[in-house]
């Protein structure tokens, strides 16, 4: 009991790390681009500033493109580069902007996750685990996490979508690979657990009613 309430307090101790740095690349992010969005607000050329976003998309060279160079100073000739990623403006889709309005929701959610993997913590300390209670605690904490990694890897993959249509980088494509950054394996494994948990309560309270 006491090495599960240990695993319990790491647990938490991470969760609020990821929410802290969740929110601080957030504001990090929309402080970039409100400054970008202000300085394309003065430019003459820019008509439509509130349909836009500024967006880190990454990049691979194509294999027939003519190799790039610049001068290096200290070994006094041209050396070759290539370029990994780029941020620049793309205009969103209509999907993009309503599954934007679904962040502050899941952000909700992800709190009630926490809370409930708090009472989780507590009901194990008090000896009482094979719940229908905690099944649904761990279950909301579970599926919360595995939304909102979805539901952020599809406005990313929207973006790159638009931007793979909007934007011509000589030499270079877009490449899309929004879905990739989720950690599926682990997410499934989760799950499978969340669920073999919800199985085992369920037979506990079967062989509880026939005692």
């Amino acid at each position: 009991m006491k090495k599960i309430n240990i695993l319990g307090i790491i647990a938490i101790i991470v969760f609020i790390a990821s929410i802290i740095g969740m929110f601080g690349d957030f504001k990090e992010g929309a402080i970039e681009g409100w400054n970008h969005t202000d300085q394309m607000r003065s430019d003459s050329i820019y008509r439509n500033p509130n349909k836009v976003t500024y967006t880190h998309f990454n990049v691979q060279k194509l294999e027939d493109s003519i190799q790039s160079k610049v001068a290096n100073k200290q070994l006094y000739m041209d050396v070759p580069y290539e370029v990994n990623s780029i941020s620049t403006y793309v205009e969103p889709s209509t999907w993009h902007n309503i599954l934007q309005m679904l962040v502050f929701p899941l952000a909700i959610a992800l709190l009630y996750g926490f809370y409930c993997l708090i009472r989780f913590l507590i009901s194990i300390s008090k000896k009482e685990v094979f719940t229908d209670m905690n099944v649904h605690r761990i279950r909301w904490l579970v599926y919360s996490l595995f939304a909102t990694q979805l539901i952020v890897a599809l406005i990313n993959w929207l973006a790159e979508q638009a931007a793979i249509a909007q934007i011509n980088l000589p030499g270079y494509e877009i490449v899309s690979n929004a879905f990739m950054e989720i950690d599926w394996i682990s997410m499934i494994v989760t799950i499978l657990l969340t669920e073999i948990f919800a199985i085992g309560t369920k037979i506990k309270e079967e062989q509880d009613l026939t005692i």
